[in-house]
């Protein structure tokens, strides 16, 4: 496909609202979490009203993306761009349910007796959003290698996921009086790991668009 000045100028505004996006997700989790920790029914209601922008977002770059591509007809790699575009705009979309998850689990919480620091809650924030950072900076670079590297990092969020629930799960055999509270922590939890495969989402299509390589194949590849 020739690929005129208009055209370069449209990919170069979608990606960097998208990023735009991705940022403004990355806000609400960061707040949805401080509600969780801080017991602040407020913020957590604020995160829940501000999710509407995303959404509004995502319906405005999936018409961009079908218009761009009736418009031009990509093939090839522009093709791939185009569509990895409206997978990366899907993903965003369902960090920021994440994040409104989490703070319907806050207000579900605020009146609950705390339990032990929420035990690795705040570190499991921080790695899920150095992965979301990091796809994010990838994606805004097209950065094949850092890609990659997000990637690989996501199992370290796994196994913090699976040491926080067996630390829940032993505070409930203690304390069976903080059930409630425990099966909350647990959602937010595993909702903290779910950002981070996101994330690895995101990296995903920006190796499919650099080489072509299908989440698919790639699982294939790695199990045999």
């Amino acid at each position: 496909m020739p690929v005129s000045g208009s055209y370069l100028n449209q990919i170069k505004k979608l990606q960097a609202s998208l990023n735009q996006m991705g940022e403004l997700c990355a806000k609400l989790m960061g707040d949805a979490v401080a509600a969780v920790v801080a017991n602040d029914e407020i913020l957590a209601e604020d995160v829940i009203r501000r999710d509407d922008q995303l959404d509004s977002m995502e319906d405005e770059h999936e018409e961009w993306i079908i218009r761009m591509i009736a418009l031009n007809q990509p093939v090839a790699q522009d093709l791939r761009l185009l569509i990895a575009f409206l997978r990366i705009n899907e993903a965003i979309e369902r960090a920021g349910d994440i994040a409104v998850n989490l703070a319907q689990a806050s207000k579900r919480t605020c009146d609950l007796p705390r339990i032990q620091p929420y035990v690795d809650i705040p570190h499991n924030y921080e790695l899920a959003r150095s992965l979301w950072d990091g796809a994010l900076q990838a994606f805004a670079k097209m950065d094949e290698k850092l890609a990659r590297e997000i990637r690989d990092r996501d199992d370290s969020l796994d196994e913090a996921n699976r040491e926080t629930i067996q630390q829940l799960l032993q505070i409930g055999e203690r304390s069976p009086q903080h059930l409630h509270m425990i099966t909350n922590m647990i959602g937010v939890s595993k909702a903290l790991e779910r950002i981070g495969d996101l994330s690895v989402d995101i990296c995903d299509e920006v190796v499919y668009v650099r080489e072509g390589e299908l989440r698919h194949s790639r699982f294939q590849r790695e199990s045999a």
